[in-house]
């Protein structure tokens, strides 16, 4: 072959090693960005980059908006505070819009993702509260997530369906506004800057135009813009007319204490509203003076509980006792057992929102019950089946002047749900020449049913004494057995030993019994027609039948302790505490978390500058650490 055509075969059969590949083995360039941004990038590319700050903003106005109005039934202020677009929500959504724009993509992403579920949940978990407590959640309650564990039955989850879905709703279209993030955002720092300013212009300039200028609180009109937003202890009016963001934020500020304590302002406020109040003696000033006192919290015993064939031996006992008819519990926190174990040791009001959980534990309370006792040369102890760490009761006991906190274990209970067991620990109880002993039951506690280990005690019993049988009524029945049991063996053993005739029993429940988780039933088995009379519950003293009878006076939670200073003659400030002596001149009324009242004749829901200036000063006193300034 010619060597020219040689080399002409050669050059054809050359083939390029490139070539050689499969065009399937080709790298295609990957595809960047959601499939919802690739979408709107092809079809609008023009408008693509700008839909996701503004689906964010829609989302963030829209779960405030809707979740505001799901819950207008549960607030006293202008409806138009939950008709309107709120101007606080509206300033801090384009606050949150501004930060996202300076952030690169990935980072933009986490940031609004963060941004929409953190108030999602905080919305599921209001939800939650006002329809187990009726009252939205504060950073308050965080003090009391101890005893959480009660509340993890299913059976106690009570959220409507709809709010629950409208808030899922709302947080899937911040995802939405997620995936419309481009792949490669670009940092806006002018868009970023004019949105982040006209928000805070926004919250700033509706915060003060709220108050007007002028901070002094307006007594005879507890809706009025300046009283909520100042007192900030109505956490219904508070959240409705703040919306989630601006409540969240004041809320979280005020409880981790920004600032600190009360102003020189409201601290003279506090002091001329001292020295207008005192306390008279009254012919039962003194008359338990050196005797012993053992004060029984029951919990959740509501008053048809103290039956004859339910609770014989706390039923003999109430007989022979100095019985209080209009006395009540009501609730101003979420946890409902230390609201009035608080109230009735200090005489003052636990924190409704929006004050440090660190004043039960660091305050002075030189003034409550036990440091009274104490001071009166009484050996002061408090027992309870649960662990110091429920409520924190270890360190607010020893803070309130306990000189010890008596767990199950420390006691040597063999079982701490039932109540019986508490016996263990009568040798601590009665162990001083003259003593004083706190004593917190628990197996009233629910949650009820067939799989509760206190009630299966007595369910058979129950079923067969018990009147009605719908809802958990025999459960509660059962579960009241048990505690029955304590009572009669302490009695018996009080006796037996020669101490009750120098032993003083006072009893009160810590609340109605909510664990039947029936609000309607409960109303009718106590035949009354409103949430604020299921508060009536038992108090009543024990002396061995020396005073026996009825009080028709109405009492509250924060009487307890004016009034068993001046039954032992103890060396209390009378003035400073928000209670009154129940044989007193004074008092008489009790007041509600939505500031209505009753009186002994009439339920109002008008408001009474009394009220407001209690809940005012008691708020005061506690964030103010009043005891610790006086000293």
């Amino acid at each position: 072959m010619p060597e020219a055509l040689l080399e002409k075969e050669l050059q054809k059969s050359e083939v390029p090693e490139s070539n050689t590949r499969p065009e399937k083995n080709k790298k295609r360039p990957k595809k960047q960005g959601s499939f919802l941004w690739r979408f709107f990038d092809r079809h609008f590319p023009k408008a693509a980059p700008f839909l996701h700050p503004i689906i964010f903003f829609f989302a963030l106005c829209a779960l405030d908006y809707g979740f505001r109005s799901f819950y207008r039934f549960a607030v006293t202020i202008d409806a138009s505070y939950v008709r309107q677009l709120n101007p606080f929500t509206v300033g801090w959504a384009l606050l949150l819009c501004g930060i996202s724009l300076i952030l690169p993509a990935v980072v933009r992403r986490i940031f609004m993702i963060v941004s929409a579920f953190i108030p999602a949940l905080l919305c599921g978990v209001h939800g939650f509260f006002i329809n187990m407590f009726g009252k939205f959640f504060s950073f308050s309650d965080m003090a009391f997530l101890g005893d959480g564990a009660a509340f993890a039955d299913t059976s106690y989850i009570m959220i409507s369906k709809v709010v629950l879905a409208y808030i899922v709703f709302c947080f899937l279209i911040a995802v939405v506004a997620v995936l419309l993030v481009p792949p490669k955002a670009k940092v806006v720092p002018l868009g970023s800057v004019v949105s982040a300013v006209i928000g805070i212009a926004v919250i700033l300039s509706v915060r003060y135009s709220v108050l007007g200028g002028n901070t002094e609180i307006i007594w005879d009109q507890n809706d009025d813009p300046a009283f909520l937003y100042q007192d900030f202890s109505d956490t219904r009016n508070n959240l409705t007319m703040l919306g989630i963001y601006q409540y969240t934020f004041r809320d979280l500020t005020n409880v981790l204490d920004f600032g600190g304590g009360i102003s020189a302002e409201e601290t003279e406020e506090l002091e001329a509203w001292i020295s207008e109040r005192g306390h008279t003696a009254n012919e039962m000033s003194g008359i338990y003076e050196g005797k012993n006192l053992m004060l029984i919290q029951l919990e959740a015993i509501d008053t048809w509980m103290i039956d004859e064939d339910y609770m014989p031996n706390l039923y003999g006992i109430k007989q022979e006792s100095l019985q209080f008819t209009k006395h009540h519990t009501p609730a101003y926190i979420t946890a409902g057992t230390f609201n009035t174990e608080f109230m009735v040791n200090t005489g003052i009001l636990p924190a409704a929102s929006g004050t440090p959980t660190t004043v039960y534990t660091k305050n002075d309370f030189s003034n409550s019950m036990a440091s009274l006792f104490t001071e009166a040369g009484y050996k002061a102890q408090s027992f309870h089946g649960s662990e110091a760490d429920v409520y924190n009761r270890g360190n607010v006991h020893e803070n309130l002047g306990y000189e010890k906190y008596w767990s199950g274990n420390d006691m040597g209970m063999a079982d701490y749900q039932l109540d019986r067991f508490l016996m263990a620990g009568y040798e601590q109880m009665t162990a001083a020449d003259k003593f004083f002993s706190f004593v917190i039951t628990f197996s009233g506690h629910g949650p009820y049913g067939e799989n509760n280990w206190i009630g299966i005690q007595h369910i058979e019993e129950a079923r067969k004494v018990a009147k009605r049988t719908d809802g958990n009524y025999v459960y509660a029945v059962a579960h009241a057995m048990e505690t029955d049991m304590f009572i009669g063996e302490l009695v018996a053993k009080l006796e037996e030993d020669g101490l009750m005739e120098n032993t003083v029993l006072i009893f009160y429940a810590d609340h109605c019994n909510y664990y039947m988780l029936d609000d309607r039933l409960n109303m009718d088995i106590k035949g009354v027609d409103t949430l604020n009379k299921l508060t009536n519950t038992d108090l009543f003293i024990y002396d061995g039948g020396a005073h026996v009878g009825m009080v028709d006076k109405v009492t509250a939670s924060i009487d307890v302790l004016p009034t068993i200073a001046n039954l032992f003659n103890l060396d209390c400030d009378y003035a400073s505490i928000i209670g009154h002596d129940a044989f007193g001149e004074d008092g008489g009324y009790v007041f509600f978390q939505d500031n209505s009242w009753f009186d002994g004749e009439t339920w109002s829901g008008e408001l009474r500058q009394d009220v407001l200036t209690a809940r005012r000063m008691g708020q005061l006193i506690l964030k103010g650490d009043w005891f610790a300034k006086k000293k």
